[in-house]
């Protein structure tokens, strides 16, 4: 996966990259309030998470179960269906995608799939605003390492529910506003992701505490771009 190194080039300095935040299905597809914080054209655009912070990329993992071709006959547009403990990621890769269109077109469901991408917001045609994911890098993943993307992520959503009226109040307040609650609710979902994955599988059902925790930590030290340190916060803008 990508880093968050400044690079120059030809003089020009290209700004660090906004952190991938661990989040999980159930979450993501209630974030459908986007909005930026500059005037600028080319200003990052933000989803708000129901659970207080903003999200311009986010990091996801999960098995795949279709990938389908819904473009034309002259442009390839694919489609992808990942689904992990709590619901279902949607996936778009075209033309402009092109090397997570390659990898993407590889997958055999029901593969293991890890996505780092930006979400984006649609509206449908009966007004109903949903959430999908443009994809920046993809790979394939092992059981392993998907079960610890379970147990980091179940770890940085009760940070969030706990922490992120403190640590971004601007965000908190408005995701409070949008979606009409203050986000606790998924401290019960991760903790029901945990549950799922240890009562499904038996390599993760064996583990004890405090391999639990060892796992965690081998998680977040693989941290690279994802899930850093936050900008400070700015004014809200919507998209």
């Amino acid at each position: 996966m990508a880093t968050s190194d400044s690079q120059s080039q030809q003089g020009t300095t290209v700004p660090d990259r906004e952190v991938a935040k661990h989040v999980f299905a159930a979450e993501l597809n209630e974030a459908t309030y986007s909005f930026k914080t500059s005037q600028d054209e080319r200003a990052p655009v933000y989803v708000a998470l129901p659970t207080g912070e903003r999200a311009n990329r986010v990091c996801v993992m999960g098995a795949v179960t279709d990938v389908e071709d819904v473009g034309t006959d002259d442009q390839e547009y694919l489609r992808v269906r990942i689904v992990d403990p709590t619901g279902t990621f949607w996936v778009y890769a075209g033309q402009y995608q092109h090397e997570a269109l390659k990898r993407l077109k590889k997958i055999q469901p029901p593969e293991f799939l890890a996505v780092i991408g930006k979400p984006r917001t649609y509206k449908t045609d009966d007004g109903t605003i949903n959430v999908s994911l443009v994809p920046e890098d993809v790979g394939i993943v092992d059981l392993r390492t998907r079960d610890s993307w379970v147990f980091e992520t179940a770890r940085r959503t009760l940070e969030r529910v706990g922490s992120a009226r403190e640590t971004s109040p601007k965000v908190a307040a408005l995701a409070r506003e949008q979606y009409g609650h203050d986000g606790s609710y998924f401290a019960h979902v991760a903790a029901l992701a945990l549950q799922n994955l240890l009562d499904g599988d038996e390599s993760s059902g064996s583990d004890d505490e405090e391999t639990i925790e060892e796992r965690l930590e081998e998680a977040e030290a693989k941290g690279d771009d994802v899930d850093g340190k936050e900008p400070e916060q700015e004014t809200l803008i919507e998209d």
